[in-house]
């Protein structure tokens, strides 16, 4: 793409102004929970928060997260299909962001190589009611990690099915052309009267996403998601639900058989009781209690053939990691009313239990059969106790007869990290961590209007050291070792952001400019060099320390107009800088100025949507270690084309994504490499074609 056509796209869709997400807005605003952990419309909310609804993953045809959030330039996704996949928000990502599905905390990733976070996203949108993104640091109602911000996931009800009817059955077949994916649903719910039922089962058979010349190595992929709730109306007031909810998915790939294989299998599962109350006393008029546990497991079987020296060998791997967490949850709402000022106060605690282990394993079988060792323990970090206790308060503040209202919370967060005993890590220094942080906010907005409000907002953020990170202690002799360190600090951010939202009946626009300086990010370091047994050859010594004080900032705008009496124009731009503070270097995490177009119209009984997602080449970029820049990327502009169509109980989308056959690579994927290097890996699919077929009775 013309430099010079790009920046004009770019511009006129900035002083327009963000994605899908508006699209209803124009009618209706958006109920959310992340900004209050009570339902409120998204214009009471200070700071921006993206919502993906059912209706945006149907009509897009989304699978996971690097679809669900195609078109909203402040969000990046790296991974894709079956692989590991990491969610970043504004320039901050992995750990860094907490993930919530209905109402409790799911497990943390860990870091898999290339950049990737193994963990996070293992979940089906089969069920999903809406997904949150609240940008920017959210500690003061979610305590630790949630630094960069928070996604907020809400799966259906038994009553979002049922509404007024006794019964709701729902099957849907699905194929997703970019991995070759089958997709079967079967969604059911029923009435019984004091209680109401829902169920809801996917499969999904598919295969590895490739790159534009379709010669990465390939693998097979399988996953079943099972959600089950049961309502239960103790009264008018008073409601318990049930849940219990189930992923699991395996993969498999042979490069060369009994060589080079890898079987991974990942099962997820929790059960959770939810109460419900709407009896109002002195202290509360409503509020929420929730007991829930999680597990999650990942277990990855390879086979690796190797020669050293003059043997030659066969190492079988048993990798593993786990996590399980015990969540108790209790949130109070209570509504004041004085004279000059109105109320509406939120306080609660959270207590998250996590108990994490990272058993690895390896058996040797030499050339001539013999068995040189089996189930050899081997170095990773040993397991950890994590302890989460949280303590809230926020209050939201009218102002009678006047146009302001104010946000005012703080969170107290008491954390203990421990390490498991294990005879693997004897000689490591694993010392047991005990902080605690205070998280304040405060927020105002400023009503102009019935249509138009300003907003600003100041959050402070923190994030615990994560256990692989204050624990890990492995290496390959004789060539290096990481060590643990148990004095490292919590990570902490200061965010403000000021905002300017617009709404009527026929336009919805959302400007935003943020800024957040951290610091203590945790990153490895260099902390010494030993000379080895091999001539020439040194032992490097590395070490997680808190070395980094990092700046982001940036501006985001988007807007929903009709531009005709049936033709619907939604776009967004985001451009975001950040900087390593110690080393003057710019963040390999940061997206290039990039943007969205689509257009939908409905003729006949189809609704069509056309989208163009446009991203520039990154003019900053980090220096290599000869001072020279790393690559910078290439812009490009890929098309995209929907089509939905209703008619009586059936439903039918189809898809035709990057419809042009542009050969492209996202910045994120490369950023960080050299110039010269080969990038023909991380280009995207090229033309596919995606179709979801539904009947509803």
């Amino acid at each position: 793409m013309n430099p010079s056509t790009f920046k004009f796209t770019a511009i006129a869709t900035l002083l327009l102004g963000s994605g899908t997400a508006f699209a209803e807005n124009i009618i209706d605003d958006h109920i959310v929970v992340s900004g209050s952990r009570f339902e409120q419309k998204l214009k009471d909310v200070t700071g921006s928060v993206t919502v993906i609804t059912e209706q945006d993953i149907e009509r897009q045809l989304a699978v996971d997260l690097q679809t669900m959030f195609k078109y909203d330039s402040s969000i990046a996704t790296t991974g894709s299909g079956a692989g590991a996949q990491t969610l970043t928000v504004r320039g901050v990502g992995g750990n860094r962001v907490v993930f919530i599905k209905d109402g409790r905390r799911t497990n943390d990733g860990y870091a898999g190589g290339g950049g990737y976070l193994v963990g996070r996203n293992y979940f089906d949108v089969a069920g999903v009611k809406q997904v949150e993104v609240a940008k920017g640091a959210a500690s003061s109602l979610y305590g630790s990690d949630a630094l960069g911000g928070i996604v907020v996931i809400t799966t259906k009800d038994p009553s979002d099915y049922l509404k007024d009817n006794n019964s709701y059955v729902k099957m849907a077949l699905g194929y997703q052309g970019q991995s070759n994916q089958i997709a079967a649903d079967i969604t059911g719910a029923k009435d019984l009267g004091d209680f109401a039922v829902s169920a809801v089962y996917s499969h999904r058979d598919s295969e590895e996403v490739q790159n534009y010349d379709e010669n990465l190595p390939g693998y097979d992929a399988k996953s079943d998601a099972l959600i089950v709730k049961f309502e239960q109306q103790l009264d008018e007031k008073r409601t318990l639900k049930y849940t219990l909810d189930y992923f699991n998915q395996t993969t498999e790939q042979v490069i060369t058989p009994a060589v080079q294989e890898t079987d991974e299998d990942d099962t997820s599962w929790s059960l959770a009781l939810d109460y419900h109350s709407e009896v109002a006393t002195v202290a509360f008029d409503k509020w929420y209690g929730q007991v829930s546990y999680s597990s999650y497991e990942q277990q990855s079987d390879a086979i690796s053939g190797a020669i050293s020296g003059a043997s030659t060998y066969t190492d079988y791997n048993d990798y593993r990691f786990e996590q399980n967490i015990l969540g108790l949850k209790a949130v109070f709402n209570k509504g004041l009313k004085g004279e000059t000022t109105d109320h509406e106060v939120v306080y609660g605690i959270d207590i998250d239990l996590y108990d994490t282990t990272r058993p690895r394993f390896k058996t040797r079988i030499l050339a001539d059969g013999t068995v040189d060792f089996t189930d050899q323990k081997q170095k990773a970090f040993p397991g950890a106790d994590t302890s989460l206790i949280g303590a809230y308060v926020q209050d939201s503040i009218s102002f009678n007869n006047s146009a302001w209202s104010v946000i005012a919370g703080v969170r107290y967060d008491y954390y203990t990290l421990e390490a498991k005993s294990d005879e693997l890590y004897a000689d490591a220094q694993l010392d047991d961590i005990t902080e605690s942080a205070f998280s304040p906010k405060l927020g105002v907005i400023y009503q102009v209007d019935d249509n138009l409000s300003w907003y600003g907002q100041y959050v402070r953020g923190f994030k615990i050291p994560p256990h692989d990170q204050a624990y890990q202690s492995h290496g390959v002799e004789p060539f290096y070792q990481i060590l643990p360190n148990a004095d490292l600090d919590p990570e902490s951010s200061d965010s403000f952001e000021l905002g300017l939202r617009y709404a009527s009946s026929d336009i919805s626009v959302n400007l935003s400019a943020f800024y957040a300086a951290f610091d203590d990010f945790i990153e490895t370091a260099v902390v010494g060099v030993e000379p080895t047994y091999i001539p020439n050859v040194n032992k490097t010594l590395y070490q997680y320390q808190n070395i980094s004080e990092t700046q982001i900032s940036g501006v985001e705008a988007g807007i929903a107009m009709y531009v005709a009496e049936n033709i619907l124009l939604e776009a967004n731009v985001a451009y975001v800088d950040g900087e390593n503070k110690e080393t003057d270097q710019p963040l390999t995490s940061i997206s290039p100025l990039n943007g969205s177009i689509l257009l939908s119209t409905e003729l006949g009984n189809i609704n069509w949507t056309a989208a163009l997602r446009l991203a520039k080449s990154q003019s900053d970029v980090v220096l290599d270690a000869n001072d020279d820049k790393t690559t910078q990327g290439h812009g490009y502009g890929v098309v995209d084309l929907y089509a939905n169509y209703e008619w009586q109980a059936w439903q039918l989308n189809v898809g035709v994504l990057n419809l042009l056959d542009k050969e492209y690579v996202p910045f994120e994927l490369i950023a960080g490499q050299s110039q010269s290097a080969d990038f023909s890996q991380y280009t995207q699919p090229g033309r596919n074609f995606s179709a979801r077929v539904s009947y509803q009775f």
